[in-house]
């Protein structure tokens, strides 16, 4: 992957590129049947057209970067926790009710599903730490997901009830600096310099595709799309002109940028 100069890109002009995906030619690219806050959608992404997952990389790469900069200060993860929390009182709610229901088929689907996805008399995790409540959340998602509760959930109509828990669990755990897997929050400085390799990495992948489907398209409506899709990304390099790079930067670099081979190297002959 040739290095074309996005080391250069600042945090703060990757971030607003993403205003730049929204007007133009990319205004055109529909990404809405992909573009999921989980970023592993159920319609394949190996059959999107090529625009689509250009676009969806770029966005999600800013996306990480932006989630890197703004872990949550104090008063953002008590609102995100507010949510987590009014998430579960709902869904304890909807089982307590569905459990006085009339038909037993119901009310025994609630009961079971409440002895496997709440706590104590319902809202216990409530009252957890916020790492807990991601591990818990995490949890009540994956089980709920599988045979046997997950019949039970399509019996009592709490798949919207989950599906607004995985989405407070998963802001939750961003707003923390967790991904799905990690035990604790990686640092921040951490995070973001690994977003800044992502990003690089993301912007010179879609920069080379373009480069090579340009070089491969004749005159003509595609080549003219194709050149409108390339303009912003030439525009950003424009903006972020050589500059000295910091010790981070340096090693951000030799990951997202690795350098040519030399040329000088003679190669080996067989004996």
């Amino acid at each position: 992957m040739a290095a074309h100069g996005y080391s250069f890109v600042t945090d703060k002009a990757f971030s607003a590129f993403a205003r730049d995906l929204e007007h133009g030619a990319w205004k055109g690219v529909l990404i809405g049947r992909y573009d999921v806050p989980s970023r592993v959608p159920t319609a394949l992404l190996f059959e999107a057209p090529r625009p689509v997952v250009w676009k969806l990389r770029a966005l999600w790469s800013i996306a990480a970067l932006d989630e890197a900069l703004g872990v949550a200060s104090a008063a953002a993860l008590a609102e995100l926790d507010a949510e987590w929390d009014a998430a579960q009182r709902a869904l304890h709610l909807l089982l307590a009710s569905a459990a006085e229901g009339r038909d037993p088929a119901h009310r025994d689907a609630a009961i079971r599903l409440r002895s496997a996805l709440l706590a104590g008399a319902g809202t216990e995790q409530t009252q957890y730490g916020y790492d807990a409540e991601v591990d818990f959340g995490w949890h009540q998602v994956a089980i709920a997901s599988k045979a046997p509760r997950s019949a039970d959930v399509k019996k009592v109509g709490a798949g919207a009830y989950l599906k607004r828990i995985e989405e407070a669990t998963t802001a939750l755990a961003r707003g923390l600096g967790r991904s799905s897997g990690q035990t604790r929050a990686i640092a921040r400085s951490k995070r973001i310099r690994e977003a800044m390799a992502a990003c690089t990495s993301a912007f010179n992948a879609i920069h080379d595709e373009i480069s090579w489907l340009l070089e491969h398209t004749p005159s003509g409506k595609q080549r003219e799309l194709l050149e409108a899709l390339h303009a912003p990304f030439l525009a950003l390099l424009e903006r972020s002109p050589p500059r000295a790079l910091t010790a981070d930067e340096k090693d951000d670099t030799a990951t997202a940028e690795p350098p040519s081979p030399r040329l000088d190297r003679p190669e080996s002959t067989p004996a």
